[in-house]
């Protein structure tokens, strides 16, 4: 009896603390290479550093691969939870919580040496661009100073497929430029194309940087906590440094 009376106050202490389930947070996202991948270490860098920072908040996550606007529609719909990575647009604001930034890239105009673009990002120097046919993959965001161009009638878009496509339609000088974040374009010109055209290719100073953030879908309740819970542990991620740890390792090679 005495045994029973014992188990039965150990249970009613401890038992609640077991079988406390760990929240789980659902973050559908896409093939974005050198960044995110399913066939990468920790699926790349950015999946890493989401995983890290939930991790040390006892939240679980499952992940999801999917084409990019279905990802955005799971999302907005409040199918699941979160998304990364976005840009923030007036659009996305309307249907989701942004995080903090989780990575900023910058945006540059990829060329033939062939023919080089005078322009350097100078917002000043739009002219420059004048007459230029400017190449850019199918649901890629377009850069604010190049919308500004393409207003002026300075220049004009033509859509790729997706982004290795488009690389090759500039080989074959299909445009004159292609508008692409820089580490982005630079694994696919080392890892994708054909390695006689990899002194070809050059490309313009940065013109713009890009912040990209995990975005919450606002349908959901929950994710205004788990918002919340995620700032505060990418904040706690870069001021002990580990964050840039993971991004060194990332230019390292390390997710390769």
């Amino acid at each position: 009896m005495k045994i029973h009376i014992i188990l039965a106050i150990f249970f009613s202490i401890f038992w609640p603390f077991n079988v406390a389930a760990k929240e789980e947070i659902s973050i559908a996202i896409g093939e974005w290479l050198p960044f995110i991948s399913k066939d990468l270490p920790h699926y790349g860098v950015v999946p890493h550093i989401l995983t890290t920072i939930f991790s040390a908040k006892n939240i679980d996550i499952k992940y999801g691969f999917f084409p990019w606007k279905r990802s955005y529609l799971y999302v907005q719909t409040g199918k699941w939870h979160a998304s990364a990575l976005w840009g923030k647009t007036k659009e996305r604001l309307n249907d989701c919580y942004f995080s903090d930034i989780v990575y900023s890239g910058e945006l540059v105009l990829f060329h033939l040496k062939t023919t080089p673009i005078t322009w350097q990002g100078d917002p000043e120097k739009l002219y420059q661009l004048k007459g230029l046919h400017i190449g850019i993959p199918m649901e890629s965001a377009k850069a604010k100073l190049l919308v500004k161009a393409e207003q002026a009638k300075l220049i004009n878009y033509i859509t790729g497929t997706d982004k290795i496509s488009t690389f090759r339609m500039l080989i074959a000088k299909r445009f004159e430029a292609l508008d692409e974040n820089k580490d982005v374009g630079l694994h696919i010109i080392h890892s994708q194309l054909p390695a006689e055209y990899l002194d070809e290719i050059s490309f313009t100073k940065p013109y713009e940087r890009w912040d990209y953030h995990l975005i919450f879908s606002k349908e959901i309740e929950q994710n205004k906590s788990f918002l919340k819970i995620f700032n505060e542990g990418l904040k706690e991620l870069k001021s002990t440094g580990q964050y840039q740890r993971l991004w060194n390792d990332f230019y390292n090679g390390k997710y390769h």
